[in-house]
């Protein structure tokens, strides 16, 4: 399975992942491109599907959808479907709910696509109101091997590496993050996530000083991430 990465706006992410010829535009805001590279590897469109439904994701539907035999599956309808093929290989889906009701992720071998519920070097705004089924979201995601490649929603790896630092000043990895970024290909490892990001170091005491200050109870790992939102 191959991944493409394509830029729109000021700061979305769009992708094409294909395999087998066949190929499923996530979050298409940027359709004309989409459908350049797709006619340069002769690949044929079989899906447009969103990570949620947040109008700044769906931009690039209705041009995509004008392609003959492509069809569009709402988030509500994939993780009812938990997977769909593309070639002779499958992509797994499951709901992620938090930021939006109806936020999913895409999961493949090695990788995840994680819209707008976990960004790199940060997480998203909890639009819904549910934090706790937020919470469990996030845990959710954080349960796959440390090498997982993170594919975001958006590219605001500047801002959130800039609140990273005011929330742990010491940290060692945050100029390794800041390193390895490349605005051509926005991407993170859940290992690298849980040396930066605050807003997922839910039970890391280097973190306990600041959220100590907040004077929020911090008696779970769930409230040190309420804590911590509170800020966010």
């Amino acid at each position: 399975m191959e991944i493409k990465q394509f830029r729109y706006g000021d700061t979305n992410l769009a992708y094409l992942i294909y395999s087998g010829g066949e190929a499923a535009a996530i979050d298409g805001g940027a359709p004309e491109e989409i459908l350049d590279f797709i006619k340069t590897q002769n690949l044929r469109l079989k899906y447009v599907l969103n990570t949620h439904e947040h109008h700044d994701h769906t931009p690039g539907n209705e041009r995509l959808l004008k392609i003959n035999s492509v069809e569009f599956i709402a988030p509500a309808g994939l993780v009812k479907m938990k997977q769909f093929h593309l070639g002779d290989e499958s992509v797994e889906v499951f709901a992620t709910p938090g930021h939006t009701e109806d936020s999913i992720v895409f999961k493949h071998s090695g990788w995840l696509i994680t819209g707008d519920t976990l960004f790199n070097g940060t997480v998203g705004n909890c639009y819904s109101g549910d934090y706790e089924t937020y919470f469990n979201s996030l845990e959710k995601v954080l349960s796959f091997p440390p090498g997982t490649k993170i594919f975001a929603g958006h590219d605001i790896v500047d801002y959130s590496l800039g609140v990273a630092k005011k929330i742990d000043p010491e940290n060692q990895f945050l100029s390794l993050y800041r390193s390895k970024y490349d605005k051509n290909l926005v991407v993170s490892t859940l290992e690298m996530e849980l040396k930066v990001n605050p807003f997922i170091r839910f039970n890391d005491s280097k973190l306990d000083a600041y959220r100590s200050g907040l004077k929020m109870s911090l008696d779970t790992p769930y409230l040190r991430w309420r804590a911590m939102m509170s800020v966010h």
